[in-house]
């Protein structure tokens, strides 16, 4: 019975330390198991910093450059805000110079000048004042199917080049028209196709005059309108109200929209025969 008991005892006390150190051993796992959780989220932590600290750096340059960016806008802006208000200003200019001359102002002493010239010869200059316009009939400038100046046209022409080469005609332009009465073109037809191309060839010549005086070409355009636009009806053999040359001045603005008319033609040498009027 001792004997029984004592063994009994010694199994207890042997299979008492041995439970002990498998129990010590799971915990020792179960904190390596932790342990190494812990490094992983660390090593984690650490890689999503890296990661963010990458992309504050990369949001810091996207701002600088964007602050350079806007620096850069605005600077452009206040340019182009200067540009708007030369435009604005040159637009403003325009738009007074386009008003005054709608409405018939012209510099007093432009105004008296031309109205001498058309005094000087009053059976064949008018003066418009409202529309800055001077008429000449053909009678005075050109010989019938003609497109050749009179002699007597050249000293009212110049008075004209030299009024609109003066400084108060600096925003003014020149527009020349042509028109004839409706009698068909005959013996000068080969220089002349038409009322219409003579009208202009007449303009031109009046250009060239100008142009010669001394205007500038570039402030000078001319138009035809042939027997298109007459100021009293026509009758039959020829009407000397509609055979004449126009001389406007208008605003520069305007004479942009204006389309310079040249025809290629050797005006050099006229037909022989005489030809009803134009």
């Amino acid at each position: 019975m001792f004997h029984r008991l004592t063994l009994g005892l010694l199994a207890t006390s042997v299979l008492a330390p041995l439970g002990c150190g498998e129990q010590n051993n799971r915990k020792y796992e179960a904190l390596q198991n932790v342990n190494r959780s812990l490094v992983q989220q660390l090593s984690d932590a650490e890689r999503n910093r890296g990661e963010i600290e990458q992309t504050l750096v990369r949001r810091n340059q996207e701002l600088d450059q964007a602050r350079t960016d806007i620096d850069r806008l605005q600077g452009d802006y206040e340019v182009l805000n200067g540009k708007w208000d030369t435009i604005a200003a040159r637009n403003d200019t325009l738009a007074r110079h386009l008003t005054a001359l709608e409405i018939g102002t012209l510099p007093e002493d432009m105004e008296t000048a031309l109205a001498a010239i058309a005094a000087s010869n009053p059976d064949h200059i008018s003066f418009d004042s409202e529309s800055g316009m001077l008429r000449f009939s053909s009678d005075l400038t050109f010989a019938s199917g003609s497109d050749q100046l009179r002699p007597g046209s050249d000293s009212p022409l110049s008075a004209i080049a030299g009024i609109i080469s003066s400084p108060t005609a600096v925003p003014l332009e020149v527009l020349i028209v042509g028109h004839t009465d409706d009698v068909p073109v005959t013996h000068s037809r080969q220089a002349h196709p038409s009322n219409l191309h003579l009208s202009v060839h007449r303009a031109i010549a009046v250009r060239n005059a100008l142009v010669n005086s001394g205007v500038t070409p570039d402030h000078v355009r001319v138009a035809g309108d042939g027997e298109f636009h007459p100021l009293v009806a026509n009758t039959s053999g020829g009407t000397a109200e509609n055979r004449r040359v126009e001389i406007y001045l208008v605003p520069a603005p305007r004479s942009e929209n204006l389309t310079e008319t040249v025809v290629e033609v050797d005006t050099t040498t006229q037909s022989a025969f005489d030809e009803p009027m134009k």
